[in-house]
């Protein structure tokens, strides 16, 4: 009789970046894995009081709090789920996290692939499938446009500082999934007291270079 997962597994999803999510998606595509997604850490608890995932992929800054929060709950539960993932833009945060409970730990942007793959493969789909879509899926240019418009309304929200440094964080990690200097750059002077200016200036002119459809 074949595993569960060559049925294909279940991954929750726990991300705010609609970019990042999308190229789980794809990665997902094909394999006969299932994908839920939220983006936040009460989203992700209304999930697991339904069900038991087979995998959980959290990232460690979410609006409403830290992922590690979620990741200890997740490793304490009476049915623990069985594959603990942490995301993070924040190489540093990687003892935390396995402290926390996390099996593994990942940073983004996700430089290969293949290993992400195989650490899925296990758990939510067979290698066969993991085979079939190993490919590199293009940037969606919709999903890039809601981070941008995201970015921007967090920086010109409310000047809360807990607020304003999920925002901060959140521009970071879109900085580095995209390999943009300037907004890294950017996002370092806001990070140095420099005002949020220069920040806002590059995200407007990233998504005014976005096109429309």
């Amino acid at each position: 009789m074949p595993h569960a997962y060559q049925q294909g597994g279940t991954l929750l999803l726990v991300e705010d970046s609609r970019l990042f999510s999308d190229t789980i998606r794809a990665v997902m595509r094909g394999t006969g894995g299932r994908i839920r997604r939220t983006d936040t850490l009460c989203g992700a608890r209304r999930h697991l009081s339904l069900y038991t995932p087979d995998v959980v992929m959290i990232d460690l800054g979410l609006p409403d709090g830290s992922g590690l929060e979620l990741i200890a709950e997740c490793a304490r539960r009476s049915i623990r789920v069985p594959l603990i993932i942490a995301i993070s833009g924040q190489p540093e945060l990687e003892s935390a996290a396995y402290t926390a409970g996390a099996d593994k730990f990942f940073e983004k942007p996700i430089v290969s692939l293949s290993q992400f793959r195989a650490a899925l493969a296990p758990s939510c789909f067979d290698m066969d499938a993991m085979q079939a879509a190993a490919y590199t899926p293009l940037p969606d240019v919709s999903a890039l446009r809601d981070d941008l418009y995201l970015a921007l309304d967090l920086l010109q929200g409310p000047d809360q500082s807990d607020r304003r440094q999920y925002a901060l964080q959140f521009c970071e990690g879109l900085a580095r999934s995209l390999h943009d200097v300037e907004m890294q750059g950017a996002v370092a002077a806001t990070k140095s007291g420099g005002g949020a200016g220069r920040l806002v200036e590059v995200l407007r002119k990233r998504l005014n270079a976005q096109p429309l459809v």
